[in-house]
């Protein structure tokens, strides 16, 4: 059972269920993208578990999660098309195993999230300084690896001037010229403005006023932002990229842009159509371009739908660019020709309702929904399963005029493959 309740400061959203021995309190806070801001929101979450002003280390923190029957906690800050959501959650027993224990998570995550050890109006700065190493690692971590190089890479020319090219963690440069003043004003701005939404799962049903007492002292707010990436303008044909860096593999990745896509085609049958593509070894290009001609060590197709963006990725030896690309073209061409069957769609479906049945069986999955159907507006698991049985070819026919050829980039590796 399902129930939102909306106030001037938050909107509350339950999901009763007695499936799973614990509960979850997720707090979200959600804006737009800003590029200044993004190293400001990366470093929020690590300060706050770092430096409390109730629990002053880390060893106390670690403590009261053991007093609290091993409750777990995280806190994390993530992309969602053109907005930026910093989540903070808490996983414990249910009510049934131990009583008043929901009360207790519910204050032990808002006592991180709310009471900081703050001094002359800053974050304690040892606290900030150690956050800043992490994240300039994060960076360091990411540029190492040469798939996420290549995704920056991708965005940044399909996307210039737009929030698909800014980079996931800032840059060291703006980390530098930050300080714990800086990060602490912009959390005091989180706070004031950010829209919030309060997820709870379990076998569970807060009373309102309890939620109130640990949130009533925010400042009423009203914020929508949509999620969803919109494009104006569209290649004719592809735009070739190729760059070189010190890796052992070189990656191959193709982009597309899709544009006015129904919802029922950007749930169901964009999904449908990628998996056929490259979603699995029974795919056209698993079987043409890795298992027939050798060419690839991996290769894959999905579609970001937040981003109205679909992606074929692959890890080849530079050499086999040209013949890779060709082949990849041939199989987009093949399904443009209507050169699949009913028991490609079939086999899709299957995967997929394979896939919702394992979710459900997942407290996260289960969140994971109901967070995705509020900010997205997508389907919960049982609509999801009779919604995908109604694809057909003649569904898979009609989308595909609608997605653009964009952009093919190869990371070229400059070592020697192995």
């Amino acid at each position: 059972m399902y129930t939102k309740i909306e106030t001037p400061i938050y909107n509350l959203h339950i999901i009763k269920t007695d499936k799973f021995k614990r509960n979850v309190i997720k707090i979200n806070f959600k804006n737009k993208l800003d590029k200044e801001s993004i190293p400001k929101r990366r470093l929020i979450p690590n300060i706050l578990f770092l430096s409390n002003k109730i629990y002053p280390g880390k060893r106390l923190l670690n403590i009261e999660m053991e007093n609290l029957y091993n409750l777990e906690i995280s806190g994390t800050t993530t992309y969602s098309g053109s907005t930026y959501i910093t989540s903070f959650e808490a996983t414990f027993l249910g009510e049934k195993y131990v009583s008043g224990l929901f009360e207790d998570a519910l204050k032990f995550i808002t006592d991180i999230i709310f009471k900081p050890d703050i001094k002359n109006n800053s974050f304690d700065e040892s606290s900030f300084k150690k956050s800043c190493v992490s994240l300039k690692e994060a960076i360091d971590n990411l540029l190492d690896d040469p798939y996420s190089y290549a995704m920056e890479e991708v965005y940044k020319n399909i996307d210039s001037n737009g929030i698909l090219s800014y980079p996931i963690y800032g840059t060291k440069k703006q980390i530098d010229k930050l300080t714990s003043s800086d990060i602490y004003n912009y959390y005091l701005d989180m706070l004031d403005n950010d829209t919030i939404d309060i997820f709870i799962i379990g076998d569970i049903n807060p009373d309102t006023k309890l939620i109130d007492k640990y949130f009533n002292h925010l400042k009423p707010r009203k914020n929508t932002i949509d999620h969803y990436v919109e494009y104006n303008n569209f290649n004719t044909k592809y735009k070739e990229i190729k760059t070189t860096k010190n890796y052992n593999q070189s990656k191959l990745i193709l982009a597309y842009k899709t544009t006015s896509l129904t919802p029922f085609e950007k749930k169901y049958v964009m999904p449908i159509y990628t998996y056929i593509l490259g979603g699995g070894p029974d795919s056209k290009l698993f079987k043409t371009v890795r298992e027939k001609n050798s060419l690839c060590y991996s290769i894959s197709c999905n579609f970001k739908a937040v981003e109205n963006l679909m992606f074929i990725k692959s890890g080849i030896d530079s050499g086999n660019y040209n013949k890779a690309v060709k082949l990849i073209k041939e199989e987009i061409s093949n399904m443009e020709n209507g050169n699949f069957t009913t028991k490609d769609i079939d086999k899709a479906k299957i995967t997929y309702l394979s896939a919702f049945d394992e979710a459900s069986d997942s407290i996260y999955s289960i969140l994971n929904d109901y967070i995705a159907r509020e900010y997205l507006n997508t389907d919960l698991i049982d609509i999801k399963k009779e919604e995908i049985e109604k694809v057909t070819k003649k569904d898979i026919m009609a989308i595909i005029p609608k997605i653009h050829p964009e952009l093919i980039y190869l990371l070229e590796g400059s070592k020697l493959d192995d």
